[in-house]
């Protein structure tokens, strides 16, 4: 006998429910199997609200994962906004919050859009609690997030509730009275009593799952069971209607919580599986199919029941085997962290680690770090050796991106493992040793000559090419300025950029391109800071060309902050923003949370020299680096750039006080240009707190360092706060060149900057066509929608409106909206 489910309408529930659009952020806790998910999915259908739900699908404490399973569900009916916040990766740094942040702020805008996060107690991630809790205080127009939960999330509800960011909807309000028990039965055809109503909710105490399965069991047998358990009830009210082979279809699936058709074919090999889930989903209520996203998804009370069922009937080596299965179904459809979490349970280690032997894991644990260390963790230390290549991998991450030291020891512990080994073929070892070598050469960065000798010798080894280092990885570390990262001694600038091009060659062919186009990046770095301006811009323009031909974005994002400064300095503002604007729609397309970190560098840079706000990153603004997503080779000039916003604020105590802590900062690895960026800082803050003769004495550390490579432009992007002390300065001398060509240099940049066209006046240079894509873009209308509607390309359009932010001064499409309405410009 088959018995569709059906729903019983709730006014009540309905009723509270409806306050979610005067909130931020709508709660809803009930223990399982009250009902709160059926309720709200029918309320939001009921409504006609513009809505997207993701659930959490199982107990997980790593916040990536978490991310991971949410974005990939937002992909199937969001696919860019899904993708995009996919690709980022779960936000572990400011500067990857507010990024996401700002997307999905652009996304929602003024579009009143209900996010629902379905079995949020699964997720026991402070991260995630953390990340929500600043959705919620961010307040994003047209956003409502709608957390259903078994238990109260682990948030500040109380405040949020206080301050009138937070509804909270608790249990009571869903269990059902003994009036809507009676309808509950009218829904089947049984106009029960309401001492009978009475009976089962005694029985139930108003659990409406308990409810359903009384009433399954009573259109069968016309009569009430007392005192059965929930179990109990699921045998006979739903599992006895079902075959042998359902049931073990049935078994199989509950270790995916959700999944789609071809999915569970694969998991459980059996072409059957199709018409069997069509039939089961019909009869049970416990089995709902999303018409969205096309996946099946098990209450949780019964993929619980099945579970402990797969436990007790099934042999270890079947469950292991449907862990497999499962992993290399994810894997195979791009999900590779979630892929690898189903190996390790069926303890594949092997194929784990061969995983990590296949090009394109880079991008994975950029995405995922994390999860990664944990997964390494669990693996017993002889799969590892048996797969040494996909072990190296795993290192040379830990040594860039975790720690270097430890990193170092797991080296070294290799090496030796395979030096004693005599069953390892000698080809191999002789492979080992080259990767070893190379990823070595990265524990004495910035020391050239050692770094030279390692990758020489992994050069010979390798034969010329890595089996690991490949050229997706994130060549500058994270550093808008290659050149910052290995100068390191005064009076070597040059020789450190011709040192360069002699040996970076040997570390490219090895590397597979990582780097291309490195040797003219440097190169046009020293003309730019020594002031050779024309061929600043060769070599940085020969740079990007180089580059772009083997997709060194990392590298692309230096030469184009050389042409930006380079266009700054020549007094050309507006084509400087350009370059950034351009830059930042490249290097979104790649959604990598490193590079993304490192635009945001360059952005509050210019910023700071154009003496524009709106350009610094909130992280960046706040000083908030706490793990920021840049490597630690290039963590130091995150300081530089917050310290120029402080400087915008005029802040002297605070950016007295910050240079302080810069300097042992830079020490790490002797950056010059960073003592340099911080002496100058000092002194402009010296000079306002405590006057000129202060501010004499703190500038000459700079000043020495500068004299011995001839650096200019570092100087002068600080012109307007420094000119009058190295004016100062040079009438204390005689016949100083370098100090009068700093002062010329300097005075000129200050000229310059009195030409940058007002924030007002930049309003008026929209054209018509511009106007006309404001004014669609206000009305909520997509990039796709605008091309169609005024019948041009979709690039056009794209280009049109990275065009609309520069001249608005925003970066963002929520932010125009709101500057556009503000002044009243549509």
């Amino acid at each position: 006998m088959q018995m569709k489910h059906r729903i019983l309408k709730r006014e009540r529930i309905s009723t509270q429910l409806n306050n979610l659009f005067d909130y931020p952020l709508t709660v809803v806790v009930a223990a399982m199997g009250y009902g709160k998910t059926t309720s709200v999915r029918d309320f939001l259908d009921e409504v006609k609200a513009n809505y997207v739900w993701l659930s959490v699908d199982r107990d997980e404490t790593s916040a990536q994962y978490i991310w991971d399973s949410l974005t990939r569900q937002l992909a199937k009916t969001e696919p860019e906004l899904g993708n995009q916040l996919n690709a980022l990766g779960f936000p572990m740094d400011a500067s990857q919050r507010d990024r996401i942040l700002k997307i999905i702020e652009d996304h929602v805008y003024m579009t009143n859009t209900v996010l629902v996060i379905d079995d949020y107690h699964f997720a026991h991630s402070p991260e995630l609690d953390r990340l929500i809790e600043r959705i919620v205080w961010t307040n994003i127009s047209g956003l409502h997030v709608l957390i259903l939960s078994r238990t109260r999330p682990e948030m500040n509800i109380d405040e949020l509730m206080l301050k009138g960011y937070c509804h909270l909807l608790k249990n009571d309000l869903f269990e059902l009275s003994k009036d809507e028990i009676k309808e509950y039965f009218k829904l089947y055809g049984h106009d029960v009593s309401l001492d009978t109503a009475r009976q089962v909710h005694e029985t139930s105490e108003g659990w409406i799952t308990a409810v359903y399965l009384i009433t399954q069991r009573y259109c069968e047998i016309g009569k009430l069971e007392p005192g059965r358990s929930i179990e109990s009830l699921i045998e006979t009210a739903v599992m006895s209607r079902y075959t042998k082979e359902e049931a073990q279809i049935l078994m199989s699936l509950s270790i995916l919580e959700s999944f789609m058709l071809q999915q569970a074919v694969y998991v459980t090999k059996d072409m059957a599986v199709a018409g069997i889930l069509q039939k089961l989903s019909d009869s049970n209520s416990f089995i709902r199919y999303d018409e969205r996203t096309e996946n099946y998804k098990m209450h949780n009370i019964f993929s619980n029941y099945l579970k402990k069922l797969l436990e007790e009937q099934c042999s270890g080596i079947e469950s292991r085997n449907l862990y497999k299965r499962s992993g290399e179904w994810y894997i195979e459809s791009g999900d590779v962290l979630l892929g690898l979490k189903f190996l390790l349970k069926a303890e594949e280690y092997d194929l784990i680690l061969a995983q990590f032997e296949k090009a394109g894991m880079t991008k994975v644990i950029d995405r995922g770090p994390q999860p990664i260390m944990e997964l390494f963790e669990q693996i017993p230390i002889e799969v590892k050796y048996r797969h040494p290549i996909g072990y190296l991998v795993y290192v040379e991450f830990h040594l860039t991106s975790v720690n270097m030291e430890e990193g170092a020891k797991l080296l070294a512990e290799i090496e030796q493992y395979y030096q004693k080994d005599d069953m390892t073929p000698p080809a191999l070892k002789r492979r080992i040793s080259g990767e070893i070598e190379l990823i070595r050469s990265l524990c004495c960065f910035n020391d050239l000559r050692k770094m030279h000798e390692h990758q020489l010798k992994a050069h010979k080894l390798l034969d010329g090419s890595s089996s690991i280092m490949n050229k997706d990885m994130i060549f500058t570390f994270g550093s808008p300025h290659s050149l910052y990262l290995y100068y390191r001694e005064k009076g070597e600038m040059l020789w450190t950029v011709e040192y360069l091009d002699t040996i970076f060659p040997y570390f490219r062919e090895a590397a597979n391109g990582l780097g291309t186009g490195f040797e003219y990046t440097v190169r046009a770095e020293y003309c730019l800071e020594t002031g050779d301006y024309t061929q600043a811009e060769l070599y940085g323009y020969k740079a990007i060309y180089k580059a772009e031909t083997m997709d060194q974005i990392s590298l692309i994002i230096c030469a184009n902050l050389i042409l930006a400064r380079l266009s700054m300095a020549q007094g050309e503002f507006d084509k400087a923003k350009e370059i950034m604007n351009d830059l930042n729609s490249k290097v979104s397309r790649y959604n990598n949370p490193v590079l993304n970190c490192t635009f945001d560098l360059c952005s509050g840079y210019v910023g700071g020299i154009m003496q524009e706000p709106h350009n610094f990153p909130e992280w960046l603004k706040s000083g908030d680096m706490e793990q920021s997503d840049i490597l630690y080779q290039g963590m130091a000039f995150n300081y530089i750039v917050h310290a120029k916003a402080v400087l915008l604020e005029k802040n002297y105590i605070k950016l007295e006080v910050l240079c302080e802590g810069m300097y042992p900062l830079f020490s790490i690895f002797n950056n010059l240009l960073g003592y340099v960026h911080t002496h100058i800082l000092d002194a402009v803050a010296k000079y306002n707190l405590y006057g000129m003769e202060k501010a004499k004495e703190a500038i000459l550390p700079a000043l020495e360092i500068g004299r011995g490579d001839n650096i200019l432009l570092s100087f002068a992007e600080y012109g307007i706060y420094v000119l009058d002390i190295l004016k100062a300065l040079q009438k204390e001398t005689i016949m100083d060149e370098y100090l009068d060509r700093l002062v010329a240099k300097t005075a000129a940049y200050c000229h310059n900057l009195k030409n940058i066209d007002s924030e007002k006046s930049s309003f008026t240079l929209l054209s018509e066509r511009e106007r006309e894509i404001l004014q669609l873009i206000v009305e909520g209308k997509i990039n796709r929608e605008i091309a169609s509607q005024l019948y041009i390309a979709e690039v056009t359009v794209r280009k049109t409106i990275t065009s609309i932010y520069r001249k608005l001064g925003v970066s963002g499409r929520a932010a125009a909206v709101k500057k556009a309405i503000e002044l009243e410009f549509v």
